[in-house]
């Protein structure tokens, strides 16, 4: 086959990649493949460049097409060699005799001979000033490399990191998304889910519990007194205490469980999955009060001060009805949570509706 049409082939190929929405690390293992493929050379390597500190010039093995890996691992291992060198200079370095390089690149070039390669091409992958790959080239017999070979490389470094940058771009934007999402959802001082997606995972919660006929169960806890230890700490050591509950919770929690902040020292945990039966719903909420307590069971270091921090908490055990609101669960809750209040600091109070009307 024609040397063109191989590379027209690479070409599409990249492209038919780029359409299927693949990632960099994909981009980068296809230029590999359509290389070996399009360019009468013996082995081909692929490197990524890794972003650190703002700055691109770390290189990593990605994909090789033939006998080259060991080289390749010890380009990355060392940080020198060819790709290593095009990165740096941002320019196709060219080696017609890789034993006349035994100084520079001394273990790569131990290592290349060994595999029996002799002569090697790096193509820097450059876009937006900075270099994101490169593309390896190795023969097995010295000599001069031909310009319709190198250029051939260049071609396909340039579709290939046109591809690349805006995989890259995608992906960021993705994140992006995903991350203002979270925010969105999640308290930002805790990470906890915050009241908007407490509501929908209770929605859902409701849902279930209709359809299995399985109870559940909504704690409330608000700190004893936390206002005195934002007035004696400050809001920052305030802050610390918040943090360290919330950590302390969703270590006590079950996978299934829902954590969340509502305000201020307010949390709720929503528990699924809660059996109806009087004796097996007993201990699951007995398991529950339990786990809570031993989240203040020990004093919080703020400051290098021993605190101690305790939560009146208030449980609802309840068989949803039909139309049953995130609102009224929560009210049935904080009903309890200032009963609890009422007892003084750290009390637990439990409400059982299963066996009459439930919310």
């Amino acid at each position: 086959m024609p040397q063109d049409r191989r590379l027209v082939q690479a070409v599409a190929r990249l492209s038919a990649a780029a359409t299927l929405d693949a990632d960099p690390g994909d981009m980068l293992r296809e230029l590999c493949v359509a290389a070996a493929r399009a360019i009468p050379v013996d082995s081909v390597g692929v490197m990524e460049v890794e972003a650190r500190d703002g700055r691109r010039e770390t290189v990593r093995f990605v994909a090789v097409e033939g006998r080259v890996a060991p080289a390749e691992a010890v380009q990355e291992a060392l940080q020198l060699g060819p790709c290593h060198d095009a990165v740096m200079t941002q320019d196709v370095v060219v080696v017609e005799d890789l034993g006349r390089m035994h100084d520079a690149w001394g273990p790569f070039v131990t290592t290349a001979l060994a595999v029996e390669v002799q002569a090697v091409v790096a193509v820097p992958l450059l876009s937006r000033g900075m270099v994101w790959g490169t593309l390896d080239m190795y023969r097995r017999v010295a000599g001069p490399w031909d310009e319709r070979e190198i250029e051939a490389a260049r071609l396909l470094a340039d579709v290939a990191v046109s591809y690349l940058v805006m995989a890259h771009d995608r992906d960021e934007a993705r994140a992006a998304r995903r991350e203002i999402e979270h925010r969105a959802l999640h308290d930002q001082l805790t990470d906890l889910p915050n009241r908007s997606l407490l509501f929908d995972r209770m929605s859902h919660a409701v849902a279930v519990a209709q359809r299995t006929g399985k109870a559940l169960a909504v704690a409330f806890l608000d700190l004893d007194g936390f206002k005195g230890v934002n007035d004696s700490l400050g809001h920052a050591g305030g802050d610390v205490v918040l943090v360290e509950v919330a950590r302390r919770l969703v270590a006590t929690a079950r996978t299934a469980d829902t954590l969340a902040r509502l305000a201020g020292d307010e949390f709720v945990l929503l528990c699924e999955d809660v059996p109806p039966e009087p004796e097996p719903r007993a201990r699951a909420v007995r398991a529950l009060t339990e786990r809570l307590a031993r989240a203040f069971g020990e004093p919080m270091s703020v400051a290098g001060t021993a605190l101690p921090v305790t939560a009146s908490i208030g449980v609802v055990v309840i068989r949803p009805r039909a139309g049953a609101s995130p609102d009224e669960l929560l009210h049935a809750a904080d009903s309890a949570m200032y009963e609890a209040k009422a007892h003084g600091p750290g009390a637990v109070v439990v409400h059982d509706r299963v066996d009459t009307l439930s919310a």
